[in-house]
């Protein structure tokens, strides 16, 4: 069961990760966006804790639970506008993610090499199986930490909101 526990190992890590990255950023920098169609840091953190409060902690709960299951899909882009995730405050965010993130990793450590081939139908996606879920969610889960590090590394290099707010002063 190696995939699991380098899975399970990774998806833990996670939370800690984001925090780390957005760690020391100013209101201003956390909210900063390189382009408009492109998450701030904030944004970042916002749309992973609605995406596993929303989205994986329920898809592994009725997939380790139930028969063949339909997976919800999670529309992460329509959340972020529809909630204003820039207006929103990042500890408690990060405080419910990793509330989220721990439910679901209690349930992954009881798993067995059976479960992972546990089948479900996840919107958008079609059948999958818990294994090819934790694929999709470890991928999920890089991806914003690569976009955090580059939003992270833009503000540190002076191209980011600190360089503005040096030039204006």
């Amino acid at each position: 069961m190696v995939f699991l526990d380098e899975a399970i190992a990774e998806l833990s890590s996670t939370p800690q990760r984001a925090a780390e990255l957005a760690g020391g950023l100013s209101e201003m920098q956390l909210s900063w966006k390189p382009a408009p169609e492109i998450f701030s840091a904030r944004e970042n953190i916002l749309h992973l804790r609605d995406t596993d409060v929303e989205g994986y902690e329920q898809r592994i709960r009725l997939i380790l639970s139930e028969d063949s299951p339909t997976l919800p899909d999670v529309n992460g882009r329509k959340l972020a506008q529809e909630r204003d995730y820039n207006r929103q405050a990042v500890q408690p965010a990060l405080d419910d993610w990793r509330r989220s993130r721990a439910a679901s990793i209690a349930r992954l450590r009881n798993c067995s090499g059976e479960d992972l081939q546990r089948k479900a139908e996840m919107q958008g996606v079609g059948i999958i199986d818990l294994q090819r879920l934790l694929k999709l969610w470890v991928e999920h889960d890089r991806g914003h930490i690569a976009d955090l590090m580059e939003l992270r590394r833009a503000i540190e290099t002076g191209t980011g909101p600190s360089f503005v707010q040096h030039q204006a002063a």
